[in-house]
């Protein structure tokens, strides 16, 4: 079962990165560039988004699942638009240079993207092990770990290029901020743990002493959210 999920994801990945890379290198880096503004957008947002939609008093129980993916998509979207109306023209490239960045340019931003779309459904009210195959420390697919990667990087962007001090608590392993409050992405190291515990259907739960022992360890690359709208674009 999880060999059949992993294979999906990659195949995902690859018809994605070839849809990108039918529009060249210049197009390509800059689909990947918009995704991973989109993601940083989506993530800085759909908690309080999510919070606000939770307020209107209808159980929408995937409120985080449709704020996130949403708020990615139209991201996206506008920044598509953007980067047309802006840089219209293809530009030119010598053949080997362009053959080859198109490529990395496509793959690097199918695998965003297809990350933001696994980290969605992990924000969903369903089963504890996603699809049946996935805990918080399966690292899909394949081990790559296509979710802890993307939430170690918005982790180290709310830490380092757009750190917020002033708000929040030192984080705990003097990562970022030097001891001082920070309004760190994450600071435990244990988004995919929470939102593991917080789906309502199955049994896999993850008992304290290992969320005692997550912290810094494997979760650490791909965290949990310390506060609604951690800053991150």
């Amino acid at each position: 079962m999880v060999i059949l999920f992993d294979m999906l994801l990659i195949a995902l990945v690859l018809g994605l990165a070839y849809a990108l890379a039918s529009e060249g290198l210049w197009g390509a880096a800059l689909m990947f560039f918009n995704a991973v503004f989109a993601g940083m957008i989506a993530f800085n947002f759909y908690e309080p988004l999510a919070a606000l939609l939770d307020k209107t008093g209808i159980n929408w129980g995937f409120s985080d699942t449709l704020c996130l993916l949403g708020l990615f998509c139209v991201s996206m979207v506008i920044l598509r638009l953007t980067t047309e109306t802006l840089a219209p023209a293809m530009v030119r490239f010598p053949m080997p240079v362009y053959h080859a960045g198109r490529w990395v340019f496509a793959v690097a931003g199918a695998a965003v993207a297809i990350s933001i779309l696994l980290l969605g459904f992990e924000c969903a009210p369903v089963h504890k092990k996603l699809f049946k195959a996935y805990e918080y420390n399966s690292s899909p697919p394949f081990h790559w770990g296509f979710d802890h990667n993307w939430l170690g990087f918005f982790q180290h962007a709310t830490g380092g290029p757009f750190a917020q001090y002033g708000s929040g608590r030192p984080d705990p392993l003097l990562n970022y901020g030097q001891g001082l409050p920070i309004h760190l992405f994450d600071p435990d190291g244990k988004w995919l743990i929470d939102h593991q515990n917080a789906r309502p259907y199955g049994d896999e739960k993850v008992p304290p002493e290992e969320e005692a022992g997550a912290g810094g360890g494997a979760a650490r690359t791909g965290g949990a959210p310390s506060a609604p709208g951690a800053p991150g674009a």
